[in-house]
């Protein structure tokens, strides 16, 4: 996966990746790390990419890997983005884990992925209802491009 770029959030730089599948438009992946420690302290945002390599179900691949400048980053998708910055929300007390508002975390991610992809990863309005349909394209679903 490329590395598209960065942007600042919460004023930190986080990076954002291509997609690792080919099947379909998606919006660009994101270091977990980064995201994470945006918001938290170092060591609680290594906590969040061991957690992140444990989500899915049986075949399914919700992170991946890509090399980030000498590192090597843990990225997911928009979606698993949006939710990992829901639970650091609810954490923090912002949103009850009952509620379906969104707290200042997701919404500061959100503006900020936005505005990244508009102008490094631009996509067609049909474009954009797929990758919302279809995030994490059928990569995380476990199968094959090829």
């Amino acid at each position: 996966m490329t590395k598209l770029g960065t942007a600042t959030i919460n004023g930190k730089q986080v990076s954002f990746f291509e997609p690792p599948h080919k099947d379909g438009p998606d919006f660009p992946w994101v270091d977990v790390k980064e995201l994470a420690g945006a918001f938290l302290p170092p060591d609680a945002a290594i906590r969040m990419v061991e957690h992140a390599q444990r989500f899915g179900g049986d075949g399914e691949r919700v992170v991946t890997v890509a090399r980030n400048g000498d590192d090597i980053a843990t990225i997911m998708c928009h979606a698993m983005a949006q939710g990992l910055c829901g639970f650091i929300d609810q954490q923090n007390g912002f949103v009850p884990a009952d509620a379906d508002d969104a707290g200042p975390v997701h919404w500061k991610y959100c503006v900020a992925a936005g505005r990244f992809a508009a102008d490094h990863w631009p996509l067609s309005f049909e474009g954009i209802i797929h990758a919302f349909h279809h995030g994490g394209g059928h990569f995380m679903r476990g199968l094959r491009d090829d």
